[in-house]
């Protein structure tokens, strides 16, 4: 199903917009889809982020050092193997 949109945009704008669109080598239509896209995409992994921090830490910092060791010394050892 397709849907049509209108947006107002100033004039300044409607010309930033089409010129971007130009540069890119699409239409408007397309270059407008891409860029509202892109922005869905974004609005939605910043959501999903806040939705993270907003959560307890998963580890108490002893764990959080300790894994980090692990990483750091496995790392070392992975380096020595070159």
């Amino acid at each position: 199903m397709t849907v049509q949109i209108a947006v107002k945009l100033d004039d300044g704008l409607a010309e930033q917009v089409k010129a971007a669109a130009a540069d890119a080598g699409t239409n408007l239509s397309e270059w407008v889809r891409s860029a509202l896209q892109h922005q869905a995409a974004v609005a939605k992994a910043r959501r999903a982020r806040a939705e993270e921090d907003a959560c307890g830490p998963v580890y108490t910092v002893e764990q959080e050092t300790a894994l980090m060791t692990a990483r750091r010394r496995r790392a070392i050892a992975a380096l020595d193997e070159q």
